[in-house]
């Protein structure tokens, strides 16, 4: 029987043992595997079944997905990189200080270890998703339009509102989800006499429209646009309440002050109808005279001028004037 040399073994001592490797006169080498394993090819040396999450031909490399700290000897063994495979593709790298950090996260994912959302996505379940804003999320806002970790939208476009811009903003109707929210309409079926009150005088309508023109377009901003349709009704936007409340006490004012003017302008004229009554008026009183024209021009010759000029006037009560007969005129 032989005796082999160290690491050699066989009836004729023509092979390596277990754990060494490299036939040759002098014996066989140990495995070198730098403790991961203890095994290697008995002839290229190779390590075989490399344990510590190792690979290589000494077992001197981590595997994939896995590293080993800065300085650490290569008995150590590798740790496993901190990032899923679910949010990365699982690799990682050493930065400066020696810490792992991803090599490559999924879209979805950020942050150094791919723990965090990407923006555009929230974390529902561990699982980041993309945000559901319905299509109305606020573009100004991109690329974050939702809340990273509660997925609610951050502003909504197109007068939709909600967690998720999924229903329209008061004051609109439609769909949000399909971007047709308009203006809700009010149907009201006449457009005549809100705001104008017909007077029965001239002057009146004219004191009303010098003083309701200038409150009507101050109200202007106030009131809601109308828009009549071809079946004579009018679609009216809605006014905030405090705003009809304003419209209500103009269209008041404006009706009292109209009825104070009809009143002074009836006052005016029946004052004016009993001064017009109880003035004095002077009156003269127009005898009938029987002169002829022939005893006249007959008489001129025999004529005391001296009494041509003289007139006898009598006064007649309450202050009437009279004049006398054609017989007092003249003497003859």
């Amino acid at each position: 029987m032989c005796f082999c040399k160290m690491g050699v073994h066989g009836d004729k001592c023509d092979d390596c043992h277990p754990g060494f490797s490299h036939f040759s006169s002098t014996g066989c080498k140990p495995c070198q595997c730098n403790n991961h394993s203890s095994y290697c090819h008995p002839q290229s040396g190779f390590c075989v079944n490399c344990q510590g999450n190792t690979e290589g031909a000494a077992c001197e490399s981590c595997r994939f997905n896995f590293y080993r700290r800065p300085g650490s000897p290569l008995t150590d063994t590798c740790l496993p990189c901190p990032c899923s495979s679910v949010t990365s593709t699982g690799s990682c790298k050493l930065d400066l200080n020696g810490q792992p950090y991803c090599v490559q996260c999924k879209p979805e994912y950020q942050g150094p270890n791919c723990e965090q959302c990407s923006d555009g996505f929230y974390n529902a379940d561990s699982i980041c998703v993309p945000c559901n804003c319905s299509g109305n999320g606020d573009p100004r806002l991109s690329p974050r339009i939702c809340h990273p970790d509660t997925g609610l939208c951050l502003g909504c476009i197109n007068n939709s509102t909600g967690p998720q811009c999924e229903r329209c903003a008061e004051g609109f109707s439609g769909d949000a989800l399909i971007h047709n929210c308009t203006p809700t309409v009010i149907h009201t079926s006449t457009t005549d006499g809100l705001l104008s009150t017909e007077m029965s005088t001239s002057a009146t309508a004219r004191f009303t429209t010098s003083f309701s023109t200038p409150l009507l377009s101050s109200l202007a901003s106030l009131t809601p646009n109308t828009t009549t349709s071809s079946g004579g009704s009018t679609t009216v936007s809605p006014v905030p309440w405090n705003q009809f409340n304003i419209i209500v006490l103009a269209v008041i004012i404006i009706v009292v002050i109209a009825l104070l003017a009809v009143v002074a302008g009836v006052y005016t004229y029946r004052e004016y109808q009993n001064r017009k009554l109880n003035a004095p008026f002077w009156t003269i009183e127009l005898k009938e005279d029987n002169i002829s024209f022939n005893s006249y021009h007959d008489s001129i010759p025999n004529a005391d001028i001296s009494g041509l000029l003289e007139d006898d006037m009598s006064d007649m009560g309450n202050g009437q004037l009279a004049l006398t007969g054609p017989g007092g005129l003249y003497r003859v």
